[in-house]
């Protein structure tokens, strides 16, 4: 049977995309009648920016879900769209201050396409290794103290544990999707505390270096707080305009304007 095609994205064009993303900052830092970012094309920018940032996260949706039977193909649909979305959004804030909480959230945006572009494009194959959440041994120098009773303790417990999550399974390969974590949330998290046993026991993460293995919490750490930034930021300019506006015009659609100076 012939294997499905896997399309996937070179490092060139990552870096190529990452350099289009940088160049269009830099152009809109130097834009001297940037429109504010509540006129009608700073917003639309802003709006469509912002729907094409969910990408990344319907792209984290599938694959942990199961749903997606390409993921290499929606993980390319995610760099592409998180790219024309952060150029959108550079544009939609180009007059806006950087050092406001609105201006951090976009510092934070920065910081992921650039850390994510540089782990994808330079450090591919110790990056894909971390992401592998079941870690094995083979592929990894273990340690030479390396206890092999407990480490064989950690894997029947994982295999015993992993027959009441998901019977199919294969302890090699498992991850819990999303649809693990909805049903049964408890053995999930236990299954994933073992698994990080094992690969601290293999050494797969000290393998893959302390800088890198700490990529993928860093990076997942810092989306979460940029979609919850950016969902804050929703609401206020949309619900709290006149706190938002702070005693100033609202010059940008809104739906009610809670919090202005009566």
């Amino acid at each position: 049977m012939d294997k499905p095609n896997r399309p996937d994205i070179s490092a060139r064009s990552i870096v190529i995309l990452a350099a289009l993303v940088a160049v269009v900052a830099a152009l809109t830092l130097l834009w001297p009648s940037a429109p504010a970012p509540g006129s009608p094309l700073a917003q639309l920018c802003g709006a469509l920016g912002a729907m094409l940032l969910l990408a990344p996260l319907a792209f984290v949706i599938m694959k942990r879900s199961g749903f997606a039977s390409n993921p290499p193909a929606w993980f390319i649909g995610h760099v592409i769209a998180t790219s024309l979305g952060s150029c959108l959004i550079f544009i939609h804030a180009a007059a806006g201050n950087w050092l406001t909480p609105p201006g951090l959230i976009l510092l934070l945006m920065a910081f992921l396409v650039l850390q994510g572009s540089l782990l994808r494009a330079f450090l591919s194959h110790g990056f894909s290794l971390l992401f592998a959440r079941s870690s094995v041994a083979s592929g990894f120098d273990a340690p030479p103290n390396l206890d092999k009773e407990a480490l064989r303790q950690v894997i029947d417990a994982k295999t015993r544990l992993l027959a009441s999550i998901d019977p199919a399974a294969d302890e090699a390969l498992f991850s819990p999707a999303l649809k693990h974590w909805l049903r049964q949330p408890w053995k999930s998290t236990r299954y994933l505390a073992l698994a990080e046993r094992e690969a601290l026991m293999v050494g797969a993460r000290a393998s893959a270096g302390i800088g890198l293995s700490w990529s993928r919490r860093i990076h997942m750490l810092a989306a979460l707080g940029f979609y919850l930034g950016l969902i804050a930021h929703i609401v206020v300019v949309l619900f709290f305009a006149g706190y938002a506006a702070d005693g100033g015009p609202i010059d940008w659609w809104y739906i009610t304007d809670w919090g202005g100076h009566r």
